[in-house]
């Protein structure tokens, strides 16, 4: 279902949106149409990985976050946001219709993390060369989680 993996901290830059799960779930919804928006304006270059970085949580999933569309770059620009350095539980979708397996995994993900495992400092969803056919597609999402509670149990799945 997921491994354990401890990452560096990365730099991207893209579009940016606040927004809430419950949002998301109604036609007001934001993130879609941001991804419209940040394909359309070819502002990955054409290039993989593209990032979808959930940051700035209010509180939790359930009060608002900053979501962004982007893409690494290697330095600080205006406009870019922080990747942190963490331990992460990476959890890969299975193959299928892109916004369906990705929905299907975030809600593994919540009913997972009823154990308090996340410390919301900055969760995201990797976008590759497995993710080009929208009907196949195929991402892993990482979520940031504190490694003191990792350490403790030896094994959170």
């Amino acid at each position: 279902m997921y491994d354990i993996v401890t990452l560096e901290k990365y730099l991207i830059k893209g579009l940016s949106v606040r927004t809430t799960n419950e949002m998301e779930l109604t036609k007001e919804r934001k993130i879609a149409p941001l991804w419209q928006q940040f394909f359309a304006q070819q502002l990955h270059g054409g290039q993989a990985p593209v990032i979808g970085l959930y940051s700035d949580y209010e509180t939790d999933e359930n009060g608002s976050y900053l979501f962004t569309a982007g893409h690494f770059v290697d330095q600080h620009l205006e406009h870019v946001k922080e990747i942190p350095p963490s331990t992460y539980a990476r959890f890969r979708t299975r193959k299928g219709p892109i916004e369906e397996v990705v929905l299907e995994t975030w809600q593994q993900i919540w009913n997972w993390d009823q154990r308090y495992f996340r410390t919301y400092t900055g969760d995201f969803e990797w976008y590759d060369e497995r993710s080009i056919d929208p009907k196949e597609a195929q991402i892993d999402i990482y979520i940031a989680v504190d490694e003191k509670i990792v350490a403790k149990t030896n094994s959170i799945s």
